[in-house]
Parts: C-alpha cells; structure tokens; sequence
C-alpha cells in the first residue's frame, strides 16, 4: 500500500475575441488529490481510493450585456471521491468496480444571458451526476480450442441538473446493461460481439435546457471482426 499527494497547475487556451476583438485569456485550472494505492491477498484485489478538488476560473459564458459575444466571466468547481477496484474472483474471473462521487458548483455568481435569470454562487452544474458506477464482470474461458471471454457491464448514472436556470428540471437517472464476448480463432482472427442497453431502456444523456435535451441510444448489437497482420 502506498499514499500519494498530487497537485496541478493548468491552463487551456480558449479561442475568440470578446466584444472589443481582445483575445481571451486561458481558461486556468487547479486540483489537488491524496489518495492510496493498495494491492492485497497476493495481487488478487487491487485498486486507488482518492480525494480530490479542483478549480476552474476563465471559463467561457455567454456575454450577459453584449447579445451575440461570449465572455470569460464562469469559475467552477469540483470535489468528490474516486475509487477503482480490481478484484480476481477466480483464474479466470474479474470484477472492476469504478465509483465517483462529484460535487461540482459554480464558484461565482453569473447572469445566464438567453433568459436574463441570475445563477447564484453555489449551484450545482448541469450534467453532471454526484454519483457514478460501473461494474464490470468478465470470464475467460477455451472454445472451439482457443481462448475467448465473455462479461457483462452495468453503469448506473445518478439524476442531475437539466436546466441551469430551472433547478427544478432534473435528468432522471439510470441503469444501464452491455453484455460483450471476444472469441480468438487462431494467431491473427478474432471476433468481438456486444449488446449495449440490452434492456432497452429510455434515459437522456445530457441536457442544455428543458427545451434541448439529448436522448440515449436503444438496444444496439455490434458484431465485428479483427485481422492482426
């Protein structure tokens, strides 16, 4: 087991001019992160837990006093828990488990310029789930004399906020299943086949305003082959 603290200093170029044709300054961010890395019972089980925080300042917006200009004026900022988990079952039999906790908010208060509604310091930014899973079940396995797995996959994506200026209008959340297998045939050949949302679920991916909402895929089957040269 080992512990570790990071921190980060970064900056993102942000393109355009403003309303007066000066260039934007980068958009600037910072994170910090302790965490611990562990590997136990002979490697069997191993994984990260972290804390972590993170700013970001210089953030393009929509110029709330020139129609049609956007503006460096949004801060935001982040903080949660993370944790990645690698566990054998058996020889042949692995779990993964990938968790997020996320509070992300607005570090200051901003006017959203389409409706003229005042975002107060503090509110929680769209899209974004303050809980994240993924679970990932996969075994190996001989067939037809060569090797090949099968697994299944769910991820269960928490309810967010849909509309910065609606906080009543939230995405539900949802659950998700894929099942996949890869079967090798031979040195060169393999086929890979997965069935993603195999419960044909309805849910919504993200959303800009309760007007402008993206929708997920249905079930979706994908069959393909691979040919190493």
């Amino acid at each position: 087991m080992s512990l570790y603290v990071s921190y980060a200093e970064g900056f993102r170029p942000n393109t355009g001019t403003d309303v007066n044709g000066i260039a934007f300054d980068p958009e600037n961010s910072k994170s910090w992160e302790i965490g611990t890395k562990f590997a136990l019972f002979d490697n069997n089980v191993s994984g990260t837990l972290a804390l972590f925080r993170a700013e970001k300042s210089n953030i393009l917006a929509a110029d709330p006093v020139n129609t049609g200009y956007t503006a460096a004026l949004g801060k935001a900022t982040s903080k949660g828990i993370e944790l990645d988990l690698n566990a054998w079952l058996t020889d042949n039999t692995q779990l993964a488990i990938a968790y997020a906790y996320t509070d992300a908010v607005t570090a200051n208060a901003i006017i959203n310029a389409d409706w003229g509604v005042n975002i107060p310091k503090g509110s929680p930014l769209v899209n974004i789930p303050k809980h994240k899973l993924n679970l990932t079940l996969t075994q190996d396995f001989a067939l037809f004399g060569h090797s090949a797995r099968a697994g299944i996959n769910t991820t269960y994506v928490d309810q967010r906020l849909g509309d910065s200026v609606s906080p009543a209008y939230e995405l539900p959340q949802y659950t998700l299943v894929r099942i996949f297998a890869t079967q090798h045939l031979g040195q060169n050949w393999q086929v890979n086949a997965s069935i993603n949302n195999l419960l044909d679920k309805r849910y919504f991916v993200s959303s800009y305003a309760a007007l402008w909402t993206q929708p997920g895929e249905p079930r979706t089957a994908t069959i393909s082959i691979k040919y190493n040269f």
